[in-house]
């Protein structure tokens, strides 16, 4: 028994050592805005969720407003999300301001404009495609999406989404042909 608790007390006792003593205040984080997304989920109920920031205090909670008028009778403590029921398919705007030791703070709020008649279950966004073309041999092609990825790349605080185009006469590197790419 002694040796099992021995060997107990060696290894939490290791494990409590290797910790890293991390400053937090020092790191690096990304400034991004709140985030603020709302959704249709069907014909009579609006799904609201924002991002929580890595700045934000551990108790902090949020009001949420429609068209500038509160929704929330106490501020949302526990999640991100909001349900809202509203029939009326009228373009809204969405706001979520934090709410910090009891004050509501308007510098880190966020908004976001549901459009009239929005889709139910996932937001539209609508693509700038690229004219179709013809090669210098007279082979004309079009251009589909293909990958993506997100990223703050003007630093405004909010997402951009970058999309590849992929040309319909796209081969990979074991052809030996010209290939355009437009990004």
């Amino acid at each position: 028994m002694k040796k099992i608790a021995l060997a107990l007390f060696f290894l939490f006792s290791v494990g409590a050592l290797a910790q890293p003593n991390y400053n937090y205040s020092v790191l690096k984080r990304e400034k991004l805005g709140r985030g603020v997304v709302a959704i249709r989920q069907n014909s009579k109920d609006i799904f609201v969720s924002w991002r929580y920031l890595s700045s934000d205090p551990i108790n902090v909670a949020f009001n949420v407003y429609r068209n500038g008028v509160k929704l929330t009778k106490e501020p949302v403590a526990k999640g991100t999300f909001f349900k809202n029921s509203d029939e009326d398919s009228a373009k809204k705007v969405y706001t979520v301001k934090p709410v910090i030791q009891g004050k509501e703070q308007d510098e880190l709020s966020g908004s976001y404009i549901l459009p009239s008649n929005a889709p139910i279950g996932y937001i539209n966004i609508p693509l700038d495609k690229p004219a179709d073309g013809v090669t210098p041999a007279g082979d004309k092609y079009t251009y589909s999406p293909n990958d993506a990825s997100i990223g703050d790349v003007d630093g405004d605080g909010e997402y951009e989404i970058i999309l590849k185009w992929d040309p319909s006469n796209a081969h990979d590197n074991a052809h030996g042909i010209y290939r355009q790419c437009i990004f």
